[in-house]
């Protein structure tokens, strides 16, 4: 920061009609003089879930889509978290078997 000080950067990603409020809230809570606020925008894939079916039960898998194919794959982590809770299994084997049915499947046809 200036004169070499130490310093930290708080980064918020919200709606813009919440950034003033945020806003308020970081002079409130913090001891900053000041806020930049400033718009971003994002690109996204075209998105798209197929049900896999594990072990432990179904599982959406989010497919993207760049110019007509499957560019991304990514099972829901909502539907793995409440699995590997319910059935006492690691998030990461709940995941990993997702993928693996998902890849299976897809190469079987």
């Amino acid at each position: 920061m200036k004169k070499n000080r130490p310093g930290m950067q708080l980064t918020v990603l919200c709606r813009p009609e919440e950034s003033n409020r945020l806003a308020k809230m970081i002079f409130t809570e913090t001891t900053t003089l000041g806020v930049r606020i400033r718009q971003e925008s994002r690109a996204v894939l075209a998105r798209r879930h197929v049900n896999i079916r594990t072990q432990w039960g179904e599982i959406r898998m989010k497919l993207a889509n760049l110019n007509g194919s499957v560019s991304n794959y990514a099972p829901e982590y909502e539907d793995c978290r409440r699995i590997a809770e319910a059935q006492h299994v690691p998030l990461k084997t709940v995941m990993q078997e997702a993928i693996k049915i998902y890849l299976e499947e897809e190469k079987n046809g």
